[in-house]
Formats: C-alpha cells, structure tokens, sequence
C-alpha cells in the first residue's frame, strides 16, 4: 500500500510502502514518524539514486536506542525474529534524547520510495550485512541497540562476537 509522504524541496513526490517496507515497522510502533518525515522532506533537496539522510529537526523528537557501548557493559549477540544478520545488544541501557531523524530513500520513476525511517542518527549497516561498510565492524564493536521489546530467534543468542 503506497502512502504519500510528502515532497522534497526541490519538488519530488516520496511515497511510503506501509505494508511490507522496514519503515512500515517503524511508523507502525511510532506513528508520529510520518509527521517527521513530511516536515524534514521539506528542508532536503533530493538527487541520487539511494540516500541516506539524517536530519536535525531542532527540536528534541524522541529517543535514539542506538548508544555507545564501555567494556563495563553487558553484551550480546541475536538475530531478530526473520533476520539472518547478527545485531549487537546492550543490557540496562538508556535511550538518548535526540533531535536527529534518518530516512533512506530510494528513487523510483520520477519519485522517492522512503524505505527507512527512525529517530536517531545515521549508522554504518550491521556487520554481516549484504551492504556492509568498512566502517561498520568498527562502529559496531562500539555501540549497540539497547534490549527492549524487540523479538529475538532466542537459538540465535550468543556473547560471543559471530563477526
């Protein structure tokens, strides 16, 4: 299901796929992206084929549960449910109050297909990932997602670093 989003700019339409995109899951657990989304398409100008963009929107707009990591935390490894890549997860940690949001968008036709959305600043993809980065192991031994409500293949938990 195509949702109209908003438009960037420099005038280009972006649509969301609210049934089966990862931004679906995002905006189905914080409705209140949507509105963030349309603001911040408004202050960028689009051009490329992918893009990846974090925006500060100059006010605080929720909590980043991506946080930098000490050798005192508690750390594990899972994938989450219907996922073959291993996330890294930290125990007992606290969201951080951020003003950034990061949207991917991916040009099709003369439009945006916004594929991701989530409050926070942009990361290098996980380890593991088909589009991993160089830089991604070495973001990644130093941060992690704080433990929540997310759903893990609980055969899959392990400390031990699987990359």
């Amino acid at each position: 299901m195509k949702h109209h989003v908003g438009q960037t700019r420099n005038g280009i339409t972006v649509y969301v796929d609210l049934i089966s995109s990862r931004a679906a899951k995002h905006i189905a657990q914080q409705p209140q992206l949507l509105t963030l989304a349309k603001e911040m398409l408004g202050h960028i100008t689009a051009k490329g084929a992918e893009l990846n963009i974090e925006h500060d929107m100059g006010r605080v707009v929720g909590y980043s549960f991506i946080v930098a990591t000490a050798d005192t935390d508690t750390i594990f490894y899972a994938c989450l449910l219907k996922d073959t890549v291993y996330t890294r997860f930290v125990k007992n940690g606290k969201p951080l109050s951020t003003p950034f949001v990061t949207v991917t968008l991916i040009q099709n036709g003369d439009m945006y297909e916004l594929t991701d959305i989530r409050i926070g600043r942009i990361t290098p993809p996980r380890p593991g990932s088909a589009n991993e980065s160089t830089d991604s192991r070495e973001y990644w031994q130093h941060h992690a997602f704080i433990l929540d409500n997310q759903t893990l293949q609980l055969r899959t938990v392990t400390k031990t670093c699987p990359y």
